[in-house]
C-alpha cells in the first residue's frame, strides 16, 4: 500500500470512523491509485483533475451506480484534502469535481451461466479454493452481505439442518444450498483447520489462519473476475443482486425475498423486478387451467 494512503488510514483511524467505512475509503483510493499508475505510470502525489474525471468515466463504463462513483469522488476528495494540509501537493485536484446525481436504476446481476462458470473456478482439492468456493456458494446462494459474512462463526452453521444463523441487528434465518451445504463440509472438513488457530471461532480465514476480512474478500472476487475476463466487476453485492433477481425469475414473491435478503422495506425488494427476465408468462401458459 502507498505510504501516503498508509497515513491516512492512520489518520482516519483516529477519527473513530468505523472499520466499514475506512475499508471502503481506502479500498477506492487504493483502486485510483493503481489506476493511476496502470494508465499514466504517476504516483498519487501527481494526480491531475484529469485523470480523476477520466477515472469516473471509466467506473461509469464499467457500470458502477451514481451511489458508488459519488462514494470514490468524496473519497478521493478527503484523500487529497488531508495531503494538501500534509503539505504532500500544493493543490487538492478532486476539489472542484460534483458527484453525480442519484440514480436509481435496474441492479447489475450476472446470468445463471455466468454464475455457473464462476462456480467452478475454483480447484476445491486446496485450503484456498475450498474456502474460495465455500464464500463463493454461501454469498450466491443466500444473498447476504459482505460484512455479515465475515462475521460468522461455525456455530451459526448448521449443516444437518442447511441452515446459517445471521446475526446483526436483527438476527435472521438464510437456508443454504445443496452446492453451498457441500462447499462449506468439504471446507470444514477437510481443510480449514490446516490454517486456523485453536481459538478463532470464524467461519471463513486467510492464509495466515486469521478471521478474513473484508479486503480479504474482495481480493478473492478481484482474482475470479481477473480469471474469466469479467466486463463488470465480481462484487459481493453484484452476487447479492444474482441471488435476488433469480429467485424473482424463478417465481420467488418480494416477500420472501425481502426475508431472505434481510431488506427494511418491501419498496427496496421492489428495485429487483425491474432485472427479472420473467417467466410468469411461460408458467401462466402451462399452469392455468383456462389460458
Amino acid at each position: 500500500m502507498d505510504k501516503n494512503i498508509e497515513s491516512y488510514k492512520s489518520y482516519l483511524n483516529s477519527r473513530n470512523l468505523s472499520n466499514n467505512t475506512i475499508s471502503s475509503y481506502i479500498y477506492d483510493i487504493n483502486s485510483f491509485g493503481e489506476y493511476l499508475n496502470q494508465e499514466y505510470g504517476l504516483e498519487l502525489t501527481m494526480t491531475r483533475k484529469a485523470h480523476i474525471l477520466t477515472y469516473l468515466v471509466n467506473l461509469q463504463k464499467r457500470g458502477k451506480s451514481s451511489s458508488t462513483i459519488s462514494r470514490t469522488t468524496s473519497a478521493l476528495k478527503n484523500f487529497f484534502d488531508f495531503m494538501k494540509k500534509e503539505k504532500l501537493i500544493e493543490d487538492n485536484p478532486a476539489l472542484s469535481i460534483h458527484t453525480p446525481k442519484q440514480i436509481k436504476k435496474a441492479p447489475a446481476f450476472l446470468s445463471e451461466d455466468e454464475i455457473n462458470l464462476l462456480m467452478n473456478q475454483p480447484g476445491v482439492n486446496s485450503f484456498k479454493g475450498s474456502r474460495d468456493s465455500a464464500i463463493l456458494e454461501l454469498l450466491y446462494s443466500s444473498g447476504i452481505k459482505v460484512s455479515e459474512l465475515i462475521n460468522i462463526k461455525i456455530e451459526n452453521v448448521n449443516l444437518n439442518t442447511d441452515i446459517i444463523s445471521i446475526k446483526g441487528s436483527k438476527e435472521r434465518i438464510v437456508p443454504l444450498s445443496n452446492y453451498a451445504r457441500d462447499a462449506i463440509h468439504n471446507y470444514l472438513l477437510n481443510f480449514r483447520n490446516i490454517k486456523s488457530k485453536e481459538d478463532n471461532e470464524f467461519l471463513f480465514v486467510n492464509i495466515s489462519g486469521e478471521p478474513i476480512s473484508r479486503q480479504g474478500i474482495w481480493k478473492i472476487l478481484k482474482l475470479y473476475e481477473k480469471k474469466m475476463n469479467m466486463k463488470m466487476e465480481l462484487s459481493p453485492q453484484i452476487l447479492r443482486n444474482s441471488f435476488a433477481v433469480h429467485l424473482l425469475s424463478h417465481g420467488a414473491d418480494l416477500g420472501t425475498v425481502q426475508e431472505l435478503l434481510g431488506l427494511s422495506s418491501f419498496a427496496a425488494a421492489q428495485n429487483y423486478l425491474n432485472s427479472v427476465e420473467f417467466k410468469s408468462l411461460e408458467v401462466f401458459k402451462k399452469t392455468f387451467p383456462r389460458v
